[in-house]
């Protein structure tokens, strides 16, 4: 198994929540035909919507047994390969903004970034991606398949989130009726498809002097916004940027915010991650909710857990060598020292929310 060939073939055929949700997972593409890792080969629900869903990349299915705990291991593994670059990308703009302290710093990740992955679903068998309208459009006309499973909902969680509020009466139209709508409103409209159930996607692909937006659900395009203005489509890309509080400054470099929001009784994570392309600025909005919602936040305790472990070694350690000098020079430890009172203070409070983290791990067992 290739891990870096999975990565990205879940960065633009499969996305990671249909892997997760259905057990698969793109092993690799050879010639026109896709070897699909399965947990269940005779799950009929998971292979005819992978099958749908192919029939736009041009390539075949060949199935392929796969362990569970194998399938579990690499979307893990996927997840801490987004982590590590959300890290070098964190550490390359506080090195950034350490020179401009008037600049405001923005929660920033770095995912592995493809112009053309973010804004086309077509795979061709030389392994680049094309775009094609015929084929946007055979989507366009594609319906959702029936009997297809969608995830359960999350519960609410005990902590209370803002909640995200949708008014779209223009809803059952198409995106092509509702371009001549202001920015604000485009952006009701939008979010209120893309939050319509499933693993919902929104592409803002710029082109010259215009644009296009194109709204995807489960992997699938349903609908396109063709011949944006340019001026309509900065103006409603900004309105994205407002709703997860980045600067409306053009990026640099590729920029990722997550948000979360309470909607409809349940909770959902909005992903708004902005890129320099050729023409100027691109994004794509992605929902996370259900089962895929779950498995991220759990990730991410999991590796909050693994940096809280190293920092508290870090403090061990230079506790340690302060007490070593103040033992070897003893005539040099000051008669008060600062810090003493706030490490005091500071460790208290770790104790007592490491004590409320053993509470909780002893409840659910």
């Amino acid at each position: 198994m290739d891990a870096q060939q999975i990565f990205q073939l879940i960065d633009s055929i499969l996305p990671f929540e249909v892997c997760l949700y259905y057990q698969v997972l793109p092993l690799s593409i050879q010639g026109s035909r896709l070897h699909l890792g399965m947990v269940d080969p005779k799950d009929i629900s998971a292979l005819d919507y992978v099958r749908r869903i192919l029939g736009y990349v041009n390539c075949s299915l060949v199935p392929k047994s796969l362990e569970s705990q194998v399938h579990s291991d690499t979307l893990s593994a996927y997840l801490k390969y987004s982590n590590l670059r959300h890290a070098r990308a964190s550490t390359t703009l506080d090195q950034k903004t350490s020179h401009s302290p008037d600049r405001k710093t923005e929660q920033a990740v770095d995912r592995p970034v493809n112009q053309n992955t973010e804004s086309s679903l077509v795979y061709n068998p030389a392994g680049n991606l094309v775009r094609t309208e015929q084929q946007m459009a055979a989507a366009r006309r594609l319906n959702r398949p029936q009997g297809v499973k969608t995830p359960p909902e999350v519960s609410p969680s005990p902590n209370e989130l803002p909640v995200l509020t949708v008014q779209s009466p223009n809803l059952d139209k198409d995106l092509e009726a509702i371009a001549h709508l202001p920015p604000n409103q485009l952006l009701q409209e939008l979010l209120a498809r893309v939050l319509q159930g499933g693993i919902g996607r929104l592409y803002f692909e710029r082109q010259l002097q215009k644009g296009r937006i194109l709204w995807s659900q489960n992997g699938v395009v349903q609908s396109v916004l063709s011949n944006i203005s340019e001026p309509l489509f900065q103006s409603t890309l900004n309105e994205f940027k407002r709703l997860v509080n980045l600067s409306l400054m053009p990026v640099k470099e590729p920029k990722q915010v997550e948000i979360l929001r309470s909607y409809q009784n349940a909770d959902l994570l909005l992903r708004l991650r902005v890129m320099p392309g050729v023409n100027g600025e691109e994004a794509t909005l992605q929902v996370l909710r259900g089962a895929a919602l779950k498995f991220y936040q759990q990730q991410q305790i999991v590796a909050l857990s693994r940096d809280a472990l190293r920092l508290a070694h870090q403090l061990e350690y230079k506790i340690n060598q302060l007490e070593r000098n103040a033992r070897n020079n003893p005539d040099l430890m000051p008669r008060e020292l600062d810090s003493l009172p706030v490490l005091n203070q500071l460790i208290q409070k770790v104790e007592n929310q490491v004590n409320f983290l053993r509470e909780l791990q002893q409840k659910k067992f």
